[in-house]
């Protein structure tokens, strides 16, 4: 039985997660690098991805197996890594507890919603142990230096108001509706051009990494791109007509 499922409904996949004891384990983290990888490629079919828990709690660490091999440890993060590289946007729905690797792994996400009982924590520091999911370089990317180091350093559990204001999610609503949200902005994200919200994304994860002249060519260059497509001219025939564009992803 996969620890990470995948649906397909009107161009949105849902990663339905399922770590065992709520643990990312070695088995975990290989399903889901290739729930990930089986959604990247799917360009056509999918134009945005939900990741959310099964259970009451999103993930709450790592499991034993990763933490007690010092060679599993290495490529601990790398189902995180392949959840990142997907190039459709990728939204997290979090639920419950994201400790640790459940923190890193909605890091992975490029857009994250809360419930009102969600709760964040990276208490790796406090067990003697350095983040291994990304968490030290994601999570300063996501809400700063600052608010990284605290949560880093002081091993610090912050509830979801907080997580809001210091730009970790970006919604917060009531658990019951946290499904209907996240299905909402991804069914918005759906609807826009499918090319340009992949070249967006490409847009900023790797321009964060650029010098920002450089990064203003990059964007430049993806712009030119997305001019030769079939999308970008429904979009300019849309736009004179006044009718909703109908986008071909091509």
């Amino acid at each position: 039985m996969p620890h990470v499922t995948v649906a397909i409904e009107r161009y949105v996949a849902t990663l339905t997660l399922d770590p065992p004891g709520g643990l990312a384990t070695r088995a975990f983290t290989e399903d889901l690098a290739a729930a990930a990888a089986d959604v990247a490629a799917l360009t056509d079919e999918v134009r945005a991805v939900i990741v959310v828990g099964a259970g009451r709690d999103f993930c709450t660490g790592w499991g034993a197996d990763l933490l007690d091999s010092p060679g599993a440890a290495l490529n601990a993060g790398a189902g995180f890594d392949a959840l990142a590289a997907v190039p459709q946007p990728v939204i997290a729905a979090v639920a419950g507890h994201a400790y640790s690797a459940g923190l890193e792994l909605a890091l992975a996400a490029d857009v994250r919603l809360a419930a009102e009982d969600a709760r964040f924590a990276m208490p790796d520091t406090a067990e003697g142990r350095v983040p291994r999911g990304g968490g030290t370089q994601r999570l300063p990317r996501a809400v700063g230096r600052a608010h990284a180091l605290r949560l880093l350093l002081l091993a610090e559990e912050i509830d979801a108001a907080e997580a809001r204001r210091i730009g970790l999610v970006s919604h917060v609503v009531p658990v019951a509706e946290l499904a209907s949200a996240a299905r909402t902005l991804a069914d918005a994200i759906a609807q826009r051009g499918p090319i340009a919200t992949r070249l967006a994304k490409e847009a900023v994860h790797r321009g964060t990494e650029m010098p920002l002249q450089q990064a203003l060519r990059y964007e430049l260059d993806l712009t030119v791109i997305l001019q030769t497509t079939f999308d970008r001219a429904e979009g300019v025939r849309a736009f004179a007509a006044r009718t909703p564009p109908s986008f071909l992803g091509r």
